[in-house]
């Protein structure tokens, strides 16, 4: 499930300019929803995501911890006028490298294809967060996109780690508009703010999370919304958890789409 490379360099241009366009009309110290962070916080994280991976596209048989580190503008027009800068960039890199081309995904072998992927998303991400905040119309969003982006998020954040102790209950995740579904089982931790998940075969369902696929990306993003359905919530404080949403004075954390 995933869109063609073509959309997704399209959608990380459109995106991408109104991530920039959003950002232009907020203030520096206005706070993005979900997670709280200021708009200059945002667009330092978003800014230094997308140089790095322009580099490695630009670079693809070197290490990334051989380049030499560049810091984001330091001053918020500057900083946003960078993001304009380092979206093109982006964009032509990634078109020049082409879906095929190999490049370190995360420490393991990756195409440049999944990269677009990532970045398209996390233009969309950040778009929203800012519209929010501007009262700016955002493009809209098809399901198809929207689910990719649910695709996406869930696979880049599923544990891999062979030694976790998994609980037998399921978790489905379902798009009204797309007719989706995405299976999880989650972790049987002592401490519910350490909880993780990985995706499973279809099974029967302890709780099912359901809306349109724009909802549901917004949701696992940390956004509240009438519109998605949950059912079965004697899981969703470790579900809640998992997605880092808002659960009682749990620390809010940001899911990194860079390097660490």
């Amino acid at each position: 499930m995933t869109l063609p490379f073509a959309e997704h360099l399209d959608l990380l241009d459109v995106h991408g300019r109104e991530v920039v366009a959003g950002l232009g009309q907020a203030s520096p110290g206005d706070r993005m929803p979900p997670l709280g962070e200021t708009a200059q916080q945002m667009a330092e994280d978003h800014w230094s995501t997308l140089e790095i991976w322009a580099w490695s596209l630009e670079n693809p048989t070197s290490d990334w911890r051989t380049r030499k580190d560049r810091k984001p503008p330091k001053h918020y027009d500057a900083l946003v006028a960078g993001i304009s800068t380092e979206t093109r960039r982006s964009v032509k890199a990634l078109a020049s490298a082409g879906p095929d081309a190999t490049i370190d995904y995360f420490g393991r072998p990756g195409t440049v294809a999944e990269v677009a992927r990532l970045l398209a998303h996390e233009a969309i991400t950040k778009a929203h967060s800012a519209s929010l905040v501007t009262g700016r119309p955002t493009p809209l969003l098809p399901p198809l996109a929207a689910a990719d982006g649910i695709d996406q998020t869930l696979h880049d954040w599923a544990c891999s780690d062979t030694d976790v102790a998994w609980g037998q209950r399921t978790v489905v995740v379902r798009t009204t508009d797309t007719d989706d579904a995405w299976y999880l089982s989650l972790s049987r931790e002592a401490d519910v703010e350490e909880s993780r998940f990985r995706l499973v075969a279809p099974a029967e369902p302890s709780v099912v999370v359901e809306a349109s696929a724009a909802q549901v990306l917004w949701w696992l993003h940390g956004h509240t919304s009438s519109e998605v359905s949950i059912s079965g919530d004697d899981m969703m404080r470790a579900l809640h958890a998992i997605f880092m949403h808002a659960v009682e004075d749990a620390p809010k954390r940001r899911r990194w789409w860079w390097f660490s």
